[in-house]
Protein backbone atom coordinates (compact mmCIF):
# COMPACT_ATOMS: atom_id res chain seq x y z
CA UNK A 1 0.00 0.00 0.00
CA UNK A 2 2.94 2.38 0.63
CA UNK A 3 3.73 1.95 -2.80
CA UNK A 4 0.63 2.22 -4.09
CA UNK A 5 0.50 5.79 -2.06
CA UNK A 6 3.80 7.08 -3.70
CA UNK A 7 2.80 6.06 -7.15
CA UNK A 8 -0.75 8.01 -7.09
CA UNK A 9 1.34 11.16 -5.58
CA UNK A 10 3.74 10.91 -8.14
CA UNK A 11 1.07 10.79 -11.22
CA UNK A 12 -0.81 13.92 -9.53
CA UNK A 13 2.33 16.01 -8.76
CA UNK A 14 4.00 15.27 -12.25
CA UNK A 15 1.01 17.56 -14.27
CA UNK A 16 2.59 20.18 -11.73
CA UNK A 17 6.17 20.16 -12.61
CA UNK A 18 6.60 18.76 -16.42
CA UNK A 19 8.84 21.14 -16.59
CA UNK A 20 11.34 20.16 -14.03
CA UNK A 21 14.21 18.26 -15.69
CA UNK A 22 14.87 14.65 -13.73
CA UNK A 23 17.50 13.37 -16.23
CA UNK A 24 20.92 12.21 -14.83
CA UNK A 25 24.58 13.36 -16.20
CA UNK A 26 23.86 11.29 -19.74
CA UNK A 27 20.08 11.88 -20.66
CA UNK A 28 18.68 9.25 -18.00
CA UNK A 29 16.18 10.21 -15.82
CA UNK A 30 17.02 9.36 -11.96
CA UNK A 31 15.02 7.59 -9.41
CA UNK A 32 15.09 5.06 -6.78
CA UNK A 33 15.92 1.50 -6.95
CA UNK A 34 15.58 0.06 -2.84
CA UNK A 35 18.57 -2.33 -1.82
CA UNK A 36 17.99 -4.68 0.94
CA UNK A 37 20.96 -5.51 3.00
CA UNK A 38 23.07 -8.26 2.73
CA UNK A 39 20.73 -11.64 3.04
CA UNK A 40 22.73 -14.99 3.56
CA UNK A 41 25.94 -13.53 1.82
CA UNK A 42 23.56 -12.10 -1.78
CA UNK A 43 21.99 -8.71 -1.59
CA UNK A 44 18.75 -8.67 -2.29
CA UNK A 45 16.40 -6.43 -3.57
CA UNK A 46 13.48 -6.37 -1.02
CA UNK A 47 11.19 -3.66 -2.79
CA UNK A 48 10.34 -3.56 -6.43
CA UNK A 49 12.67 -0.14 -8.50
CA UNK A 50 9.73 1.23 -9.29
CA UNK A 51 9.69 1.35 -13.44
CA UNK A 52 10.64 5.25 -14.25
CA UNK A 53 7.52 4.10 -17.32
CA UNK A 54 4.88 5.06 -14.21
CA UNK A 55 5.73 8.65 -14.91
CA UNK A 56 3.17 9.19 -17.52
CA UNK A 57 3.60 12.77 -17.85
CA UNK A 58 1.21 14.72 -19.77
CA UNK A 59 0.05 16.17 -22.51
CA UNK A 60 1.73 13.29 -24.24
CA UNK A 61 2.25 15.23 -27.86
CA UNK A 62 4.27 18.12 -25.78
CA UNK A 63 6.63 15.01 -24.35
CA UNK A 64 6.70 12.44 -27.34
CA UNK A 65 6.03 15.46 -30.61
CA UNK A 66 3.42 13.65 -33.57
CA UNK A 67 2.63 10.61 -33.46
CA UNK A 68 4.24 8.20 -35.92
CA UNK A 69 1.96 6.65 -38.27
CA UNK A 70 0.90 2.47 -38.12
CA UNK A 71 3.04 0.49 -40.29
CA UNK A 72 1.66 -2.60 -41.62
CA UNK A 73 3.82 -5.93 -40.71
CA UNK A 74 2.71 -9.29 -41.54
CA UNK A 75 1.60 -11.70 -38.19
CA UNK A 76 4.88 -13.76 -37.14
CA UNK A 77 3.11 -17.64 -37.00
CA UNK A 78 3.74 -17.92 -32.96
CA UNK A 79 1.26 -14.92 -32.27
CA UNK A 80 -0.85 -15.99 -35.37
CA UNK A 81 -3.58 -17.65 -33.49
CA UNK A 82 -3.19 -16.29 -29.82
CA UNK A 83 -2.44 -13.57 -27.27
CA UNK A 84 -0.11 -14.46 -24.61
CA UNK A 85 -0.85 -13.80 -21.29
CA UNK A 86 2.10 -13.20 -19.17
CA UNK A 87 2.46 -12.91 -15.28
CA UNK A 88 5.51 -10.88 -13.76
CA UNK A 89 7.89 -10.74 -11.01
CA UNK A 90 10.82 -12.63 -9.04
CA UNK A 91 10.40 -14.99 -6.46
CA UNK A 92 12.54 -13.11 -4.15
CA UNK A 93 11.29 -10.06 -3.96
CA UNK A 94 7.07 -9.47 -3.47
CA UNK A 95 7.51 -5.96 -4.45
CA UNK A 96 8.45 -6.30 -8.26
CA UNK A 97 5.32 -8.14 -9.38
CA UNK A 98 2.94 -11.06 -8.46
CA UNK A 99 5.33 -14.17 -9.01
CA UNK A 100 6.73 -13.12 -5.54
CA UNK A 101 3.17 -12.78 -4.11
CA UNK A 102 2.55 -16.80 -3.52
CA UNK A 103 3.90 -19.97 -4.31
CA UNK A 104 4.03 -20.60 -7.94
CA UNK A 105 1.20 -23.01 -8.35
CA UNK A 106 -1.17 -20.49 -6.42
CA UNK A 107 0.01 -17.99 -9.29
CA UNK A 108 -1.03 -20.32 -11.75
CA UNK A 109 -3.84 -20.92 -10.83
CA UNK A 110 -4.82 -16.83 -10.35
CA UNK A 111 -3.22 -16.73 -14.21
CA UNK A 112 -5.56 -19.98 -15.91
CA UNK A 113 -8.29 -17.76 -14.93
CA UNK A 114 -6.96 -14.23 -15.99
CA UNK A 115 -6.21 -15.58 -19.33
CA UNK A 116 -10.04 -17.76 -19.46
CA UNK A 117 -11.39 -14.38 -19.25
CA UNK A 118 -9.42 -13.02 -22.12
CA UNK A 119 -10.43 -16.46 -24.10
CA UNK A 120 -14.14 -16.10 -23.59
CA UNK A 121 -13.72 -12.29 -25.26
CA UNK A 122 -10.94 -12.27 -27.76
CA UNK A 123 -12.70 -14.12 -30.47
CA UNK A 124 -11.26 -16.53 -32.55
CA UNK A 125 -8.21 -15.74 -30.91
CA UNK A 126 -6.73 -18.45 -28.46
CA UNK A 127 -4.70 -17.55 -25.23
CA UNK A 128 -1.42 -19.01 -24.08
CA UNK A 129 -0.94 -18.44 -19.98
CA UNK A 130 3.08 -17.56 -19.40
CA UNK A 131 5.20 -16.80 -16.85
CA UNK A 132 7.65 -13.73 -16.93
CA UNK A 133 10.28 -14.28 -14.32
CA UNK A 134 13.06 -11.43 -14.31
CA UNK A 135 15.82 -13.69 -14.14
CA UNK A 136 18.77 -10.75 -13.17
CA UNK A 137 17.72 -7.78 -10.86
CA UNK A 138 19.60 -4.65 -11.00
CA UNK A 139 21.61 -3.96 -8.23
CA UNK A 140 22.95 -0.53 -6.64
CA UNK A 141 25.91 -2.10 -6.16
CA UNK A 142 28.15 -4.73 -7.87
CA UNK A 143 28.16 -8.19 -7.02
CA UNK A 144 30.73 -10.04 -6.78
CA UNK A 145 31.30 -10.76 -10.02
CA UNK A 146 30.85 -6.90 -10.99
CA UNK A 147 27.93 -7.61 -12.82
CA UNK A 148 25.27 -5.34 -10.58
CA UNK A 149 22.63 -8.05 -11.24
CA UNK A 150 21.63 -10.79 -8.89
CA UNK A 151 20.71 -13.89 -10.63
CA UNK A 152 17.77 -16.09 -9.90
CA UNK A 153 18.80 -19.28 -8.70
CA UNK A 154 18.81 -22.67 -11.26
CA UNK A 155 17.08 -24.50 -9.31
CA UNK A 156 14.63 -21.68 -8.92
CA UNK A 157 14.49 -21.81 -13.00
CA UNK A 158 14.36 -25.04 -13.20
CA UNK A 159 11.31 -25.01 -10.81
CA UNK A 160 9.39 -22.62 -12.89
CA UNK A 161 10.86 -24.19 -16.52
CA UNK A 162 9.12 -27.61 -15.21
CA UNK A 163 5.68 -25.91 -14.38
CA UNK A 164 4.86 -24.45 -17.49
CA UNK A 165 6.08 -27.61 -19.54
CA UNK A 166 3.64 -29.18 -17.32
CA UNK A 167 1.13 -26.87 -17.94
CA UNK A 168 1.68 -25.80 -21.11
CA UNK A 169 2.57 -22.16 -20.57
CA UNK A 170 5.55 -20.48 -22.03
CA UNK A 171 8.12 -18.91 -19.49
CA UNK A 172 9.89 -15.73 -20.35
CA UNK A 173 13.05 -14.70 -18.81
CA UNK A 174 13.78 -11.09 -18.56
CA UNK A 175 17.40 -9.76 -18.43
CA UNK A 176 18.02 -6.27 -16.64
CA UNK A 177 21.54 -5.88 -18.37
CA UNK A 178 23.44 -3.60 -15.21
CA UNK A 179 27.15 -2.96 -16.71
CA UNK A 180 27.21 -6.46 -18.74
CA UNK A 181 26.74 -6.86 -22.60
CA UNK A 182 23.48 -7.86 -23.79
CA UNK A 183 25.51 -10.91 -25.52
CA UNK A 184 27.10 -11.55 -22.06
CA UNK A 185 23.37 -12.00 -20.94
CA UNK A 186 22.10 -13.69 -23.34
CA UNK A 187 25.13 -16.43 -23.06
CA UNK A 188 24.11 -16.93 -19.61
CA UNK A 189 20.61 -18.08 -20.12
CA UNK A 190 20.90 -19.73 -23.06
CA UNK A 191 20.97 -23.30 -21.74
CA UNK A 192 17.59 -22.52 -21.12
CA UNK A 193 16.60 -21.11 -23.88
CA UNK A 194 16.72 -24.28 -25.74
CA UNK A 195 13.48 -25.20 -24.21
CA UNK A 196 11.01 -24.48 -26.72
CA UNK A 197 8.70 -23.30 -24.28
CA UNK A 198 11.40 -20.46 -23.15
CA UNK A 199 11.28 -16.89 -23.99
CA UNK A 200 13.11 -13.81 -23.85
CA UNK A 201 13.13 -10.32 -22.44
CA UNK A 202 15.38 -7.18 -22.31
CA UNK A 203 14.62 -3.91 -19.96
CA UNK A 204 16.78 -1.38 -21.25
CA UNK A 205 15.54 0.90 -17.91
CA UNK A 206 18.82 -1.19 -16.32
CA UNK A 207 21.18 -1.52 -19.32
CA UNK A 208 23.55 0.82 -18.06
CA UNK A 209 27.22 2.66 -19.36
CA UNK A 210 30.65 2.63 -18.24
CA UNK A 211 30.26 4.52 -14.63
CA UNK A 212 26.60 4.72 -14.61
CA UNK A 213 24.25 3.12 -12.12
CA UNK A 214 21.03 1.35 -12.16
CA UNK A 215 18.10 2.90 -10.56
CA UNK A 216 20.02 6.58 -11.16
CA UNK A 217 19.34 7.07 -14.50
CA UNK A 218 17.02 5.29 -16.91
CA UNK A 219 19.25 3.25 -19.32
CA UNK A 220 18.75 2.26 -23.00
CA UNK A 221 19.74 -0.54 -25.65
CA UNK A 222 20.92 0.43 -29.31
CA UNK A 223 19.49 -0.85 -32.52
CA UNK A 224 22.61 -3.14 -33.07
CA UNK A 225 22.24 -4.64 -29.12
CA UNK A 226 19.07 -5.53 -30.21
CA UNK A 227 19.63 -6.66 -33.32
CA UNK A 228 22.67 -8.79 -32.00
CA UNK A 229 19.84 -10.42 -29.76
CA UNK A 230 18.29 -11.04 -32.38
CA UNK A 231 20.84 -12.76 -34.24
CA UNK A 232 21.32 -15.03 -31.65
CA UNK A 233 18.14 -16.38 -31.00
CA UNK A 234 17.81 -17.04 -34.62
CA UNK A 235 21.22 -18.85 -34.26
CA UNK A 236 20.04 -20.60 -31.71
CA UNK A 237 16.82 -21.67 -33.36
CA UNK A 238 18.53 -22.67 -36.48
CA UNK A 239 20.95 -25.08 -34.84
CA UNK A 240 18.44 -26.58 -32.40
CA UNK A 241 15.31 -26.84 -34.52
CA UNK A 242 13.37 -24.92 -32.38
CA UNK A 243 10.19 -23.00 -32.94
CA UNK A 244 10.91 -19.66 -32.81
CA UNK A 245 11.43 -17.35 -30.57
CA UNK A 246 10.01 -14.16 -28.83
CA UNK A 247 11.84 -11.26 -27.71
CA UNK A 248 10.62 -8.54 -25.59
CA UNK A 249 11.85 -5.22 -25.30
CA UNK A 250 10.41 -3.08 -22.83
CA UNK A 251 9.77 0.79 -23.29
CA UNK A 252 8.33 3.46 -22.01
CA UNK A 253 10.52 6.63 -22.99
CA UNK A 254 12.19 7.22 -26.35
CA UNK A 255 15.40 7.09 -25.33
CA UNK A 256 15.27 2.93 -24.14
CA UNK A 257 15.61 2.26 -27.38
CA UNK A 258 18.12 4.22 -29.57
CA UNK A 259 18.55 4.44 -33.83
CA UNK A 260 14.99 2.45 -33.69
CA UNK A 261 14.85 2.84 -37.63
CA UNK A 262 18.08 0.25 -37.57
CA UNK A 263 16.14 -2.37 -36.40
CA UNK A 264 15.64 -5.66 -38.28
CA UNK A 265 13.77 -8.58 -38.86
CA UNK A 266 15.07 -12.07 -37.64
CA UNK A 267 13.73 -15.12 -39.30
CA UNK A 268 12.59 -17.60 -36.59
CA UNK A 269 12.38 -14.44 -34.01
CA UNK A 270 9.67 -12.67 -33.17
CA UNK A 271 10.33 -9.13 -31.62
CA UNK A 272 7.71 -6.86 -29.54
CA UNK A 273 8.01 -3.76 -28.01
CA UNK A 274 6.44 -3.83 -24.53
CA UNK A 275 4.62 -0.25 -23.22
CA UNK A 276 5.93 -0.44 -19.47
CA UNK A 277 4.75 1.71 -17.82
CA UNK A 278 2.27 2.71 -15.21
CA UNK A 279 -0.40 5.72 -14.22
CA UNK A 280 -3.60 6.70 -15.09
CA UNK A 281 -5.52 4.51 -18.13
CA UNK A 282 -6.34 7.09 -20.70
CA UNK A 283 -1.98 8.11 -21.07
CA UNK A 284 -1.21 4.62 -21.08
CA UNK A 285 -3.48 4.12 -23.87
CA UNK A 286 -2.07 7.25 -25.73
CA UNK A 287 1.84 5.99 -24.85
CA UNK A 288 1.03 2.19 -26.13
CA UNK A 289 -0.44 3.51 -29.48
CA UNK A 290 2.61 5.61 -30.23
CA UNK A 291 4.97 2.70 -29.28
CA UNK A 292 3.17 0.12 -30.69
CA UNK A 293 3.03 2.11 -34.48
CA UNK A 294 6.80 2.77 -34.33
CA UNK A 295 8.33 1.56 -37.39
CA UNK A 296 10.52 -1.50 -35.32
CA UNK A 297 7.29 -2.63 -33.32
CA UNK A 298 6.64 -5.49 -35.53
CA UNK A 299 4.69 -6.76 -32.51
CA UNK A 300 3.19 -4.53 -29.35
CA UNK A 301 2.70 -5.38 -25.84
CA UNK A 302 1.14 -3.63 -22.54
CA UNK A 303 1.75 -4.14 -19.00
CA UNK A 304 -0.37 -3.46 -16.45
CA UNK A 305 0.08 -3.15 -12.81
CA UNK A 306 -2.15 -4.37 -10.10
CA UNK A 307 -1.32 -2.22 -7.45
CA UNK A 308 0.33 0.82 -9.25
CA UNK A 309 -1.92 1.50 -12.27
CA UNK A 310 -4.46 4.63 -10.98
CA UNK A 311 -7.18 2.72 -12.90
CA UNK A 312 -5.94 -0.86 -14.45
CA UNK A 313 -7.52 -1.31 -17.75
CA UNK A 314 -9.93 -4.82 -17.91
CA UNK A 315 -9.76 -7.33 -20.32
CA UNK A 316 -12.28 -5.25 -22.47
CA UNK A 317 -10.28 -1.96 -22.44
CA UNK A 318 -7.34 -3.95 -23.16
CA UNK A 319 -8.93 -5.86 -25.98
CA UNK A 320 -10.21 -2.52 -27.57
CA UNK A 321 -6.46 -1.09 -27.99
CA UNK A 322 -4.96 -0.34 -31.41
CA UNK A 323 -3.04 -2.24 -32.48
CA UNK A 324 -4.30 -5.53 -30.32
CA UNK A 325 -1.70 -6.41 -28.21
CA UNK A 326 0.40 -9.46 -29.21
CA UNK A 327 1.30 -9.90 -25.19
CA UNK A 328 -0.34 -8.45 -22.13
CA UNK A 329 1.97 -8.78 -18.87
CA UNK A 330 0.08 -8.17 -15.60
CA UNK A 331 2.96 -7.05 -12.77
Amino acid sequence: MRLLACALALVAALVLLADLDLRGEDGGRAAPLLIAPAVGGAAIADELALPFGSLLLSPVDDIFGPAPQPTPTPTPPILADAQVISYYGNPYVAAMGILGAADPETIIALLEMQAARYDELNGPLGVVPALHLVYGVAQREPMDDGSYLLYTADEDVQRYLALTEERGMLLFLDLQIGRNSVEEELQRVLPYLRNPQVHIALDPEFAMSEGQVPGTVIGSLRAADINQAQAILQKLVEEEGLPPKMLIVHQFVDWMVLDGEEIERYPGVELIIDMDGFGPAEIKRAIYERYANRPYAFNAAIKLFFELDTDMMSEEEVLSLEPLPAIVIYQ
